[in-house]
């Protein structure tokens, strides 16, 4: 049985150099199109699996090169884990019930032509059971690049994230919301941390509004989505672009996610601003 797939094609980016004008086989120098700038990328990004444990997923990936070099990977897979509300990457085999170990790519090395890609295809294995929620696959670069200053060695790496929901495990924390008044130099700033207190990863969606002192509808602000795997925490933020008057209000935070609601509110004050208190101009008695 296969899992149920939902991808994100987007790309993870290596950029590497100045910039170089792109040309195919069958172009002449000539007909070189725009000048772009040099870069590896990696899609799908994500990968968002739905299933069971025991079911198995196969996954192609293409990795595309946009430079004028050749690119030498070879092809693994790492456990992806929570450690203290962080991500930590974990070779195959070094957890429990690794989904990593289970591995099993088409092609083992690859070499990837100046502006051309190359597509690899990934069997994975749930085992029959798991804590681990989310696996990278991996082109992991072989070649040694040098830097600006010649004296240490890089290599260019992409991976494609895997996560896997398999149970209706899925819960959210929040903790309380809290609102930055506006500054001369900033965005009056709306922000939220959230716990995955659930087993399964998250992808909560979500808005702030401004409700004034009646109820009513300021304005809005809207979240950049992030991805929560199992025991993380992060941040949550929106800059409110509007001035609001003095007066009374409640930021209201709503996050949607795998058909349910998180709803939160703060209450807080826009001050009265004094202008500036110009002195009176100094007066002297004229001498007769």
């Amino acid at each position: 049985m296969r899992l149920s797939v939902c991808i994100m094609f987007l790309c993870f980016s290596a950029f590497l150099g100045a910039q170089v004008a792109p040309v195919s086989p069958a172009q002449s120098p000539a007909a070189a199109p725009v000048a772009e700038k040099p870069s590896i990328s990696l899609s799908p990004a994500v990968v968002m699996a739905k299933g069971n444990f025991g079911q198995g997923l196969t996954q192609t990936l293409t990795l595309t090169n946009q430079t004028a070099r050749d690119f030498a990977f070879e092809m693994v897979a790492e456990d992806v884990i929570i450690k203290n509300g962080k991500r930590i990457f974990v070779a195959a085999g070094e957890t429990p019930n690794s989904i990593a170990a289970t591995a099993v790519f088409a092609q083992k090395t690859v070499l990837v032509k100046p502006y051309s890609s190359v597509s690899v295809d990934v069997r994975l294995t749930l085992p029959a059971q798991t804590n681990i929620r989310a696996v990278v696959a991996m082109f992991r670069g072989t070649d040694k690049l040098p830097t600006s200053s010649g004296a240490v060695g890089m290599t260019a790496s992409l991976g494609a994230l895997i996560t896997f929901n398999l149970t209706d495990n899925v819960k959210l924390q929040p903790e309380p919301v809290r609102v930055n008044p506006a500054s001369e130099s900033a965005n009056m700033k709306i922000a939220q941390w959230i716990s995955n207190s659930g087993a399964e990863p998250v992808l909560p969606e979500g808005a702030a509004v401004v409700l004034n002192s009646g109820g009513s509808l300021v304005g809005k602000a809207t979240f950049d989505p992030q991805r929560l795997l199992p025991g993380e925490r992060l941040e949550f933020s929106a800059e409110y672009p509007g001035d609001l008057p003095p007066g009374s209000y409640r930021a209201l935070c709503s996050f949607q996610f795998e058909g349910k609601t998180l709803t939160s509110e703060a209450a807080f004050e826009v001050p009265k601003t004094e202008a500036p208190k110009t002195p009176a101009p100094k007066t002297e008695a004229l001498k007769k």
